[in-house]
């Protein structure tokens, strides 16, 4: 049997409650035909200013199906629902149930909150828990910010969006692009997973796994995570940053690499701020210092310290298990502290250095370089020279209480030895055998040095100096006292080199 009633008949046939859920209510319908169906239930086809209501949701529409006591109806046309004055859902198709007290919208829908709009093609919503989902490409507009994603998830109450598939979060402060993002918009606050990019002002982070604090620009990532700005570059397993005042911690495999300050620094764990520069680093660390000419400065330790002062000069200290390499010097020494605006690199205590074919040894060291290049070397109490002779057995010694030694081209040039000097020299014949030893006991020694070897040797003030060749020279004149040969303990470039730099930082 089919009807054709007016409004006011259509809204008797409104009950309040079916099967103790709360009953689709008919509000208006310019046209509304009734049919029963042989299973007893009625369809309602309504046409023309369709209003309909389930508790605090009103929903509008050009034409609808409702079914009853299904409690379920199609829409079409200019279809709207409006929940408690807070939420907006349109679109121009939709299927609901009144049961579950879910729909699905489609074409053109778009879903409006007081802080938030979202466009998309088709789109999935509970009114029960205020979620809704959808599965086409869509964007997410907050104030200034666009989400857009393959798939989301959106709790209007709360407030949370969940997106997956090719996020994007595109706000005037900074982007962000994503494969997984939950969005917190209360606290302005992203957790992220997947292949990971953000930039902001002129920083790019990236990573598998991390959050990002937008209000307070405090970033925390895992998974391999790296920051690259001008004149920096940062990377860890994970990293604890502020962007903003660039500062953080990293944490296990940890690199920083500054550009404006050359140097690269490796550790297990390094807390960093650029400007003005400070750093600590622990267990172990590998530094790295250019230097002119494209040489370059190696150290390792134990800890190590940064300190940039008001002046912008920097000093740096390496601590403990010591050593360092360059083209020119290498050194090992418990203590490492470089003071960048003199130049000079302090080393203590019983450090040792080699420079090409000589080793060097005191109570403490200073090597001072000048426009980046070595320039002299101070060596204070228990001095002892070794160099090496054309025969690789045999070492030329020197021994004495104060030394300066000046450098030419990154080379070594001379050594000025003073107080209670000692100097023992091999002499050659033809085809470099061995003759004999000479022994110089003076207060002043001047050695000069070619391609790294010792040419000659000039004795002054108190001298006393003898011959004795080298069949009757007894062991005891062959050596000087603290003058133990030690090249086998020579820093070396892969001991000190920096171990995970990548290739762009080698």
């Amino acid at each position: 049997m089919k009807w054709a009633i007016p409004i006011s008949v259509a809204l008797l046939c409104s009950l309040n409650h079916l099967g103790g859920q709360t009953k689709i209510n008919i509000l208006s319908s310019d046209i509304t035909d009734i049919i029963k169906q042989k299973d007893g239930s009625r369809k309602y086809f309504l046409r023309g200013n369709v209003g309909l209501q389930q508790d605090v949701a009103i929903m509008t529409c050009d034409s609808a199906i409702l079914i009853q006591p299904d409690n379920t109806f199609e829409a079409f046309g200019k279809v709207k629902i409006v929940q408690s004055d807070t939420t907006v859902v349109t679109g121009e198709k939709l299927d609901y149930s009144g049961t579950d007290r879910t729909f699905i919208i489609r074409d053109n829908v778009q879903l409006t909150t007081p802080n938030s709009t979202l466009s998309t093609t088709v789109l999935t919503y509970n009114r029960t828990t205020s979620t809704a989902r959808y599965k086409t490409r869509s964007t997410l507009y907050r104030k200034d910010l666009e989400l857009t994603s393959n798939k989301g998830f959106y709790n209007t109450k709360s407030e949370v969006i969940r997106l997956q598939g090719d996020v994007e979060a595109v706000d005037p402060d900074y982007t962000l692009y994503t494969d997984t993002l939950i969005y917190f918009p209360s606290d302005n606050r992203y957790n992220f997973a997947g292949p990971s990019i953000l930039t902001r002002d002129s920083s790019t982070t990236r990573c598998m796994l991390g959050s990002y604090d937008a209000e307070h620009s405090q970033l925390n990532l895992g998974s391999g995570a790296s920051i690259s700005s001008p004149g920096s570059y940062i990377s860890a397993d994970s990293i604890s940053y502020n962007l903003k005042e660039e500062r953080g911690e990293l944490f296990s495999d940890a690199l920083v690499s500054d550009s404006v300050e050359g140097f690269v620094l490796e550790s297990q764990y390094i807390y960093y701020i650029k400007v003005p520069n400070y750093v600590n680093a622990f267990s172990p660390v590998f530094y790295r210092q250019s230097m002119d000419e494209g040489d370059t400065l190696y150290a390792t330790g134990d800890t190590l310290s940064i300190r940039q002062d008001s002046s912008d000069a920097r000093t740096v200290d390496l601590l403990h298990n010591t050593s360092f390499f360059s083209t020119a010097f290498q050194g090992r020494s418990r203590f490492f502290r470089y003071y960048e605006l003199s130049e000079q690199l302090l080393l203590f205590p019983k450090p040792q250095l080699w420079s090409e074919q000589s080793q060097f040894s005191a109570d403490s060291a200073i090597l001072k370089l000048k426009d980046k290049k070595l320039d002299s070397l101070y060596l204070a109490n228990n001095v002892s020279i070794i160099s090496q002779t054309i025969d690789s057995s045999i070492y030329d010694q020197a021994v004495g209480k104060m030394l300066e030694g000046y450098f030419q081209d990154n080379k070594l040039h001379n050594l000025l030895l003073r107080g209670n000097a000692q100097n023992l020299m091999h002499s050659f014949g033809q085809g470099e055998l061995l003759q004999g030893i000479n022994n110089t006991a003076c207060s002043l020694i001047e050695i000069t040095f070619e391609d790294g070897e010792a040419k000659s040797v000039k004795a002054s003030q108190s001298i006393d100096a003898s011959y004795t060749p080298w069949e009757k020279a007894s062991n005891e004149q062959k050596v000087l006292p603290n003058c133990k040969p030690n090249f086998n303990l020579r820093a070396t470039l892969d001991e000190t080199r920096p171990k995970v730099t990548p290739s762009e930082f080698l």
